[in-house]
């Protein structure tokens, strides 16, 4: 009987093996990811310029002529994205799509969270990151698209993936954002129906 449970638990192993592989190894695969991500956002918040173009793709850096072209592009649309006042929420990261194919693996991060601008209104800044790993998820190039249009990605991007879907960057001012959620729920509301 001790041999035949051995058997068993020794067959279900050797099946569900690789499976449990394959979900730790994405687990990890993942969390190097947003570790990434999350020092893309590090570099940006304490103006570290170069660090932040270290982490993009080559060939986004040449899509802007070189580094150097990079940090400007990115000092030109940076201000519209960052808070008149430390903010205390720290960025809310939450992975989209995670893929892998020719070997390399492409992730798309969604990173929301609130600034205040200048005119002390909140507002809600949706941005997502678009990353490439080409050493099996250890290491990750990312770029925030809120800089670019999305229609531009395959010329700085050529090899990524066709089947993920990018959606726009959006701010969003508190007032706006509350009225859209309401006229949401208003819509979903079904009608009572009258009795006769």
């Amino acid at each position: 009987m001790k041999t035949f449970i051995l058997i068993l638990v020794t067959s279900t192993f050797l099946l569900a093996g690789p499976h449990i592989y394959a979900q730790t190894d994405t687990a990890k695969i993942s969390q190097r990811a947003l570790f990434y991500a999350d020092s893309l956002i590090k570099t940006d918040t304490y103006k570290d310029f170069s660090a932040y173009a270290d982490l993009a793709h080559a060939t986004v850096l040449k899509h802007y002529g070189g580094k150097d072209g990079f940090i400007d592009h990115f000092r030109t649309g940076r201000p519209r994205t960052v808070s008149s006042i430390e903010e205390e929420d720290k960025p809310e990261l939450k992975i989209m799509t995670l893929e892998t194919r020719d070997d390399q693996w492409q992730i798309l991060i969604r990173e929301s969270r609130y600034i205040h601008r200048d005119d002390n209104k909140k507002y809600h800044l949706v941005t997502y990151f678009l990353g490439q790993s080409k050493d099996e998820g250890e290491t990750w190039h990312l770029f925030d698209i809120s800089y670019n249009k999305v229609a531009n990605i395959i010329y700085m991007l050529p090899d990524v993936f066709d089947d993920i879907a990018i959606p726009e960057p959006y701010i969003i001012s508190e007032e706006a954002e509350l009225a859209k959620q309401q006229a949401a729920a208003a819509a979903t509301k079904k009608p009572a129906t009258k009795k006769k």
